[in-house]
């Protein structure tokens, strides 16, 4: 695991990338136990993704289509691609690549839209559809102009990590030196140009392509007979999910808990703490994110009524390895998580339940009995007789 070298090489359409085709929409987190009948948050979100497919004219066209299942739902990780919060892959989304070259392997990233309305808010603000017809018509070949090399995304984690940002929900100044690195690239047409706005334009911007960065880490530790690593954590609105090493493919799920956190200013009147939505907890998996708040001093105080003062013992306790490069510990085991009776915390958005958008950021509780659940499978896979 230590020794994949994540970089990002190019950017293409999914339909190239991932062979997406047909009226099929990707989210994120584990199957939805109906498709038909999405969170709003991510119903919000297929409704624009069919409008900017022009699948449907209109919303309600658009909703006829996904309540049938004319349009279908699946989840991202079978097309191996990283969708933020309830933001939904299509045929024309660019995505980013990230390759290990040594290792032969890819994943893909939702590519951000920058600042302003973002589909992965999950709400259904028409100007949405523009930010999604700008990413294709100028983000896709202004980066692809600025991509004339790799980006080696680990260099710029290791310098952002010991620069305050824990790598979810603070990531300033992975951005920062994300934007200072493509200055230095020949990019000289108006989409190019139109590329580095938007990543100065936005904070968060290194976050899409970091979460397949730590997606292929942790699944190079993949197949590994009794070994409990946490290879995968998402969730989808309804539940949360994870993956362990020894278990490929097979998910323990527990219903996604609230992601609780100070409100940010400009949130939605009345704002209702909602669930844990999104493909990002890969972060918290790999030891950042909610396992790596003791790098980011503003978030422990930002979040300091809603976690326990030992945070750093708790986080370290849970923690199977020491990168190399990043010079930080990393990897989830399950089985110290569930025999420690830890928690592992998840750092991530607040999204409104009711689908009014972003209301800040925040940590929930991943339910320690799907670590349990995971260890008691591979138990019996040990002593089948029992």
């Amino acid at each position: 695991m230590a020794a994949v070298r994540p970089q990002w090489t190019a950017v293409k359409s999914a339909r190239d990338a991932l062979g997406l085709d047909g009226r099929t929409l990707l989210h994120a987190g584990p199957p939805l136990a109906d498709p038909t009948r999405a969170p709003i948050p991510m119903l919000n979100a297929a409704v624009l993704s069919c409008l900017h497919e022009g699948w449907a004219r209109t919303p309600e066209e658009a909703e006829r289509l996904l309540a049938s299942g004319a349009v279908r739902l699946e989840p991202s990780h079978t097309r191996s691609v990283a969708t933020p919060l309830a933001a939904m892959v299509s045929p024309k989304t660019t995505v980013a690549e990230i390759a290990d070259e040594a290792g032969g392997s890819r994943y893909y990233a939702y590519l951000g839209t920058g600042a302003g309305p973002q589909q992965r808010f999950g709400t259904r603000d028409p100007a949405i559809l523009e930010r999604l017809a700008f990413r294709e018509t100028f983000l896709a070949p202004g980066f692809t102009e600025l991509l004339d090399a790799r980006i080696d995304l680990l260099s710029i984690a290791r310098a952002a990590i010991r620069e305050g940002d824990e790598l979810h929900n603070r990531l300033s100044s992975a951005t920062t030196l994300l934007h200072a690195l493509l200055t230095t690239r020949k990019g000289e047409s108006d989409a190019a140009k139109a590329a580095l706005r938007t990543v100065a334009e936005a904070p968060l911007y290194f976050l899409n392509v970091w979460m397949p960065a730590c997606q292929l880490i942790l699944l190079a530790g993949e197949n590994q007979p009794h070994c409990s690593l946490v290879t995968r954590l998402c969730a989808n609105g309804e539940v949360i999910g994870i993956q362990i090493s020894a278990l490929p493919g097979q998910w323990f799920t527990a219903p996604s808990p609230l992601v609780k956190g100070p409100f940010m200013k400009g949130s939605p009147p009345d704002p209702q703490f909602g669930p844990a939505t999104g493909d990002s907890g890969v972060i918290d998996a790999f030891g950042l994110g909610g396992q790596g708040l003791r790098h980011a001093p503003s978030l422990l105080n930002a979040f300091s009524c809603w976690m326990q003062p030992d945070d750093d013992a708790r986080a370290r306790s849970m923690l199977a390895g020491f990168h190399p490069i990043l010079e930080t510990a990393f990897a989830v085991d399950a089985m110290a998580v569930a025999k420690g009776n830890h928690t592992l915390l998840l750092s991530t958005g607040m999204v409104s339940p009711d689908g009014r958008g972003l209301l800040g950021r925040g940590l929930c509780i991943v339910p320690n009995q799907l670590f349990l659940d995971s260890l008691s499978i591979v138990r019996d896979s040990r002593h089948p007789e029992a």
